[in-house]
């Protein structure tokens, strides 16, 4: 039997990733890391079968003693938790037998743009994970300081267990998962817009990135377990095991301009396609910390590697298809406030 030790479990991404093993792989034994009695209380609610795991990120001792139960480590919850990754290193030190799935973000293909405060701009740079994987990687090295997760993983490389890191993009859909079922970039776009009657977008807003819905890339982690369980080996972990995710991609002035008329068509403004640009020091101010870096870079990068290596293929459609339904639930949540 399959052993898998899940992080982020009532997240968006480990949400959906335990819903879609759960349903896959009812056979597969999952233990999760719970923070809280009423999280726990809602994963065990829906999939009665998973062990809860109390805890969290920083009780590192107790990361470490389950990720050395487990034959599959995957963690959703952050790529900025360095301690909980040294944890799960330490555990699987020397297991090649056990295999480590991490996700990150696709903000690193940005990294030279954030270097120059350049923002809103087009690109035609153009990233593959499959015959491009080294220009990944140089990216990843190049930036030791920003992407520790990431740079620690890739170092790990034929000493401890199999991994795999994941890149989403912008993550669009409601997820199915225990917890929080809301991505960030688009519902914080239409969030802002219903507010301020018109939809924001950086600079020029020619700053494009890919998009995956929420279950299309669940099943991409799906397919990593499954080649797991069978012991795969080839070339799609350590160093080769970086994995794009993506259905297409969007500019996010054009993103903006979806949103709008979705906003106008819900009564919430008066003319249709109203938008504005605004600097990247404001959107750090109206959307979150760091927003301009996830709404103003180019992050394309092209997911070969899952769909020639894994037979992984998106089936939930493209991001344009789910703009409506993303600002009539911000809309839901605003009528209510």
């Amino acid at each position: 039997m399959t052993r898998i030790f899940l992080l982020g479990a009532t997240g968006y991404i480990g949400g959906e990733v335990l819903h879609a093993l759960q349903h896959a792989h009812p056979d597969y034994e999952i233990a999760a890391l719970v923070r809280s009695a009423e999280k726990a209380g809602r994963v065990v609610a829906a999939y009665p079968r998973v062990r809860v795991v109390s805890g969290d990120l920083d009780n590192t001792s107790l990361v470490e003693e389950e990720a050395r139960r487990s034959d599959v480590v995957i963690h959703a919850a952050s790529n900025k938790h360095i301690g909980s990754v040294e944890a799960i290193a330490r555990a699987l030190k020397g297991r090649r037998d056990a295999y480590y799935i991490q996700v990150t973000g696709a903000s690193v293909l940005g990294g030279p743009e954030i270097d120059a405060s350049a923002y809103g701009e087009a690109s035609d740079k153009v990233y593959d994970d499959l015959d491009g994987a080294q220009a990944v990687r140089d990216l990843i090295l190049a930036y030791p300081n920003r992407r520790v997760v990431d740079n620690f993983i890739l170092k790990l490389a034929g000493s401890g267990p199999k991994t795999a890191i994941i890149f989403p993009p912008i993550i669009f859909g409601a997820g199915s998962g225990p917890g929080n079922q809301r991505s960030i970039q688009v519902p914080s776009i239409a969030k802002n817009a219903l507010k301020d009657k018109q939809a924001a977008y950086v600079g020029q807003g020619l700053s494009r990135w890919g998009a995956i819905h929420v279950a299309d890339l669940a099943q991409l982690f799906v397919k990593l377990v499954e080649k797991a369980a069978e012991g795969g080996n080839g070339d799609i972990w350590d160093e080769s095991g970086l994995y794009f995710a993506e259905s297409g991609e969007m500019s996010f002035r054009d993103i903006a301009s979806l949103v709008a008329n979705e906003v106008y068509k819900l009564g919430f403004t008066e003319k249709p396609d109203a938008t504005r640009s605004i600097t990247a020091e404001e959107c750090d101010r109206l959307f979150f910390a760091h927003g301009a870096v996830v709404l103003g870079t180019n992050a394309r990068g092209r997911a070969l590697r899952a769909r020639k290596l894994l037979g992984w293929q998106p089936v939930k459609g493209a991001l344009e298809d789910y703009i409506s339904e993303t600002v009539a639930a911000e809309a839901k949540q605003f009528d209510s406030l």
